[in-house]
């Protein structure tokens, strides 16, 4: 825990870092002037912090109390978070379901800005298949599993990212226009999966889902792809809900190991 007392060279920081610590430590969500009482920081810093900390993805604030929780983004802070969670050991085991019944690699990964991380794999039996090394990053605009995770990311993230350069087109069925993508964005938060036929790899088929928290916050995506001949729109429609229900598992899983 942060000592309060403590004095550094960049006190921003450390108001920032208690800040976090204070959400973290309670259960119900916190507002702005929750927290300036519980930390005895004035409210006008504390918006500044929080507006900053929501922009970057290390806090959520919810759309209509308007009080803050803990972001997606710390989760990309370092693997100690994920082994602490034990994300990858308890999503394992339904990923190599998925792989056995679909015959399909399967994915797992977390956001960066930098791009989108994958975690764990289960790489489909077939000879001639999808497959990609645990570390490697996509890219940010690239496919159903973006689309997941710039779904549930905090609207100024979102535009922010958008603002900062064209959407990249990748093949001829990619989603180039921003208003487009920005509405496909919405249809995946609503229905809660995104598709990618051919869109990010010409011949190549993906599907997507978030994984929740208890706090229903976007900790991890996980994803199948396979080649247009295996993976077709029948199958993968198949493939969507098989894995909404085992995300649905992993964050029952993960709430009986904390």
């Amino acid at each position: 825990m942060t000592d309060k007392n403590s004095t550094y060279s960049a006190p921003i920081l450390y108001k920032a870092f208690a800040v976090l610590e204070e959400v973290a430590q309670n259960q119900s969500e916190l507002g702005i002037s929750d927290i300036s009482r519980r930390l005895g920081i004035s409210k006008s810093t504390i918006y500044g912090i929080t507006n900053a900390l929501t922009e970057l993805g290390a806090l959520r604030q919810h759309h209509e109390t308007k009080k803050f929780r803990l972001g997606p983004a710390l989760l990309q802070l370092g693997t100690q978070v994920l082994d602490g969670m034990d994300l990858k050991s308890i999503a394992k085991p339904l990923m190599d379901n998925l792989g056995k019944e679909f015959r399909e690699t399967v994915f797992m990964g977390t956001f960066s800005e930098k791009g989108i991380i994958i975690v764990e794999k289960v790489e489909s039996p077939q000879d001639l298949k999808i497959t990609a090394p645990t570390g490697t990053r996509i890219p940010i605009f690239a496919g159903a599993t973006s689309k997941v995770f710039l779904a549930h990311a905090p609207k100024q993230q979102v535009e922010r990212l958008l603002a900062e350069k064209p959407l990249p087109k990748y093949t001829d069925t990619t989603i180039t226009h921003l208003d487009r993508y920005q509405e496909e964005l919405e249809l995946v938060k609503n229905q809660g999966y995104a598709t990618d036929f051919e869109e990010y790899i010409q011949g190549v088929n993906a599907i997507c889902v978030p994984v929740f928290d208890n706090w229903n916050t976007v900790i991890a995506a996980l994803w199948m792809v396979g080649f247009t001949n295996s993976f077709n729109r029948d199958k993968a429609g198949l493939a969507v809900k098989a894995a909404i229900r085992a995300a649905a598992e992993i964050k029952s899983r993960l709430k009986g190991s904390q």
